[in-house]
């Protein structure tokens, strides 16, 4: 996972449709089984998949590559103007550009996303500002409860307003999904290297175990449990 995104390789496979708040980018060397209620099942290689949007996957016993962005990210909010009726079946060619984008880069949310829809002059991101910059390396790894828009201004000495536009020309994220994708990635990687999923959900600041799940379910489809179970030691 990196800010804004989080990807999984390996054997997948739903037992009932589900839908989340990311959106989401399959990609697969073999064909797929894919279901939406609008489609049916179809096979497909590559496939663009709008937040919110009911679908299913069934394990082709082969591993895929699966990609969520945040939808209100720069990435996500490019990648949700290439979708068709929620849902974009790739083509071989642009299943393969994909495949090859992902080859050669750290942030897999930006290349799909020029990939898929090519950003213009006024749309590119602005310079970086160090202010925001060092202030969100300050920020300590276990978040407070709340955090606003307006404690984090007063720290830079900026009214919400400013601070607000500056943090996402600089981030390419709002604040609050910004701290949110924050602390799952703390969760996560503290999950992935042992700790309980209490702990790991206090050491990102969440209230507990429980919020942890229900904001991990709600973005990616599926209880971070069944991460941490793959990741185990057989």
């Amino acid at each position: 996972m990196g800010l804004g995104w989080g990807e999984f390789v390996g054997v997948t496979g739903d037992n009932a449709p589900h839908s989340h708040h990311a959106v989401q980018v399959l990609l697969s060397e073999h064909p797929q089984p894919l279901w939406t209620a609008a489609s049916g099942w179809q096979d497909v290689r590559g496939v663009l998949i709008g937040p919110e949007l009911s679908h299913q996957l069934d394990s082709n016993g082969e591993p895929v590559r699966l990609i969520y962005v945040e939808p209100h990210s720069d990435a996500g909010r490019r990648l949700m103007t290439a979708l068709d009726e929620g849902l974009r079946v790739l083509t071989t060619d642009e299943s393969k550009a994909a495949q090859r984008a992902l080859e050669t880069t750290d942030a897999p949310d930006r290349a799909l996303a020029e990939l898929m829809s090519p950003a213009s002059e006024e749309s590119s991101r602005e310079n970086g500002d160090s202010d925001i910059e060092t202030w969100i390396t300050a920020l300590p790894t276990t978040l407070p409860d709340r955090l606003t828009a307006a404690d984090c201004a007063r720290q830079l000495g900026l009214s919400s307003s400013r601070f607000l536009h500056r943090f996402r020309a600089h981030t390419g994220l709002p604040l609050r999904p910004y701290l949110r994708w924050r602390r799952l990635l703390v969760a996560l990687r503290a999950a992935m290297q042992g700790a309980s999923l209490t702990d790991a959900a206090h050491a990102a600041g969440f209230s507990d175990a429980a919020h942890f799940t229900r904001t991990f379910r709600r973005h990616f489809g599926m209880a971070p449990s069944a991460l941490t179970t793959m990741a185990s030691p057989k």
